[in-house]
């Protein structure tokens, strides 16, 4: 395995920047050494890692391809704090699904920092986080690899718990949100799907590496995340399982045995699953009329669905590690 060269620009809205100069820093994971180099634009090499994220779109070059994300930093960050990861759907940018979902405010109020990662443009121009489509058989990359180490740069520079990452996301980034619970070696603590689902191409065999919670809502009148699944390829998108198939996996895999159903609101109901020997779980809010949309809530009025999506990854936080 070769090395990946990671190097990090920060963005004004209206022009690039470089923020960081000369340094290199190596990283460790799972695929092979990950190098990431900053630079500062004051000639001072002594900034600290910390006041080079703020609030705002940042741009990096990874595998020699130019990345950019969108990131939101709470005004009072806290050592240990979490880290959300928010993907957009296919087509669509980090701005929309920032705007979309609303993170932003609930980040600020909660503490945690959150990351928007800017998928790569397909051979038709359409941006997309690469999970295995059908159409997309001519793509080689790396989606997994790249946001595992903007993670890991990010959680080490900005003090955060890396026990504490959790994914997110809408569409195409539901299922890249399923991909990465997925993994052999996943490094996120729970994810939330919205309108997501798993392609056979990864699904099959697939049991959990780790224990990881999972909190997935769906429509079942969704005409392009089909309720229903679409193992035979009608829409081209690749063979993909159904909504009940996808939780069976996690349900099974995790050995979860309690199963209750509740109607949290008039068109919403909660299907979950627990175990007695420890606090994972798996929640489906089933939508009765919700389309292909990114609910406003989840049946509680008083909260929006990012709320109750960050109260889910808050319950599944590790717990601090105690001195023997």
């Amino acid at each position: 395995m070769g090395q990946l060269f990671l190097s990090i620009l920060a963005v004004p809205e209206k022009r690039f920047t470089p923020l960081v100069i000369s340094r290199w820093i190596p990283l460790l994971f799972a695929a092979g050494l990950l190098c990431v180099t900053a630079a500062a634009a004051d000639k001072t090499s002594s900034a600290s890692p910390l006041s080079l994220w703020k609030s705002g779109t940042h741009q990096l070059t990874f595998n020699g391809r130019d990345r950019t994300f969108m990131l939101d930093v709470p005004a009072k960050l806290k050592p240990g704090a979490a880290l959300v990861i928010v993907f957009h759907g296919f087509t669509s940018s980090a701005k929309e699904v920032r705007d979309l979902t609303g993170f932003a405010k609930v980040s600020d109020q909660r503490g945690f920092v959150a990351v928007y990662p800017q998928g790569t443009r397909d051979s038709k121009g359409k941006s997309f986080f690469n999970v295995g489509y059908e159409f997309h058989r001519d793509q080689s990359i790396d989606d997994v690899r790249f946001v595992r180490g903007l993670a890991e740069r990010l959680t080490r520079d900005l003090g955060l718990d890396p026990r504490a990452v959790f994914a997110t996301g809408f569409s195409n980034g539901g299922d890249m949100s399923f991909l990465l619970g997925a993994q052999r070696e996943p490094f996120v603590a729970a994810i939330a799907p919205v309108g997501g689902t798993m392609m056979q191409s990864w699904a099959k065999g697939f049991r959990p590496a780790a224990r990881i919670s999972v909190l997935a809502v769906n429509s079942r009148d969704d005409k392009t995340t089909l309720w229903e699944g679409d193992m035979d390829n009608r829409d081209g998108w690749g063979a993909y399982l159904s909504t009940e198939a996808v939780m069976d996996l996690w349900v099974t895999g995790l050995a979860l045995e309690r199963n209750k159903r509740t109607n949290p609101g008039k068109t919403i109901q909660l299907r979950h699953w627990s175990t007695q020997i420890d606090q994972t779980e798996a929640r489906l809010y089933a939508l009765e009329d919700g389309g292909h949309n990114w609910p406003p809530t989840l049946g509680d009025r008083s909260e929006t669905t990012a709320e109750t999506i960050w109260r889910f990854f808050d319950r599944h936080r590790p717990k601090p590690h105690r001195p023997h």
